[in-house]
């Protein structure tokens, strides 16, 4: 390739990173953009709080993202996107161990396999008390005394508060 060509190709690449957004942090600040157009509602993002949040797409994933009304900071992300892959190659769909040592059961909500490397919480279950394993068991989560774990399947990933 020549020079031209090269820088050609060059600044082409950039542009296309610079299209493709990436989501938000949690506590970034919420761009309206990302609202326009789109009706907000309101959203769970964790036990007794209610955030308003839209459907969003980002690098051609589907998120629902939440953010305080107040101060306009992205409180909560959401996706069940088939697309989607955290930084340890997860995705909805693929099974992961759970124990009752090692999920996060949040009453009224969601039950939660430990946190991937890169902060996405997989999601296995709502409410409590029970993840229904792969096996067809079920995990109940409040009987300490009597230990046990497997396999469930990721119904999504959230980040936002633990």
């Amino acid at each position: 390739m020549n020079r031209a060509t090269t820088v050609a190709f060059v600044l082409l690449l950039t542009s296309i990173v610079a299209l493709s957004e990436q989501p938000p942090a949690i506590g970034a600040r919420f761009k309206k953009k990302w609202a326009a157009g789109k009706e907000a509602v309101l959203c769970l993002t964790e036990p007794a709080q209610l955030d308003l949040c839209v459907a969003q797409r980002f690098d051609g994933i589907d998120y629902q993202i939440a953010y305080r009304e107040q101060t306009h900071r992205v409180s909560y992300l959401y996706t069940t996107d088939k697309n989607f892959r955290t930084a340890d190659s997860l995705k909805v769909g693929d099974s992961v161990p759970v124990s009752q040592e090692t999920v996060v059961g949040l009453p009224g909500w969601q039950i939660r396999a430990p946190v991937t490397r890169d902060g996405w919480w997989p999601i296995v279950g709502f409410d409590l008390p029970q993840v229904k394993l792969n096996d067809g068991t079920v995990l109940d989560i409040t009987h300490k005394e009597k230990p046990a774990g497997g396999m469930a399947v990721v119904l999504g990933f959230a980040r936002g508060p633990s």
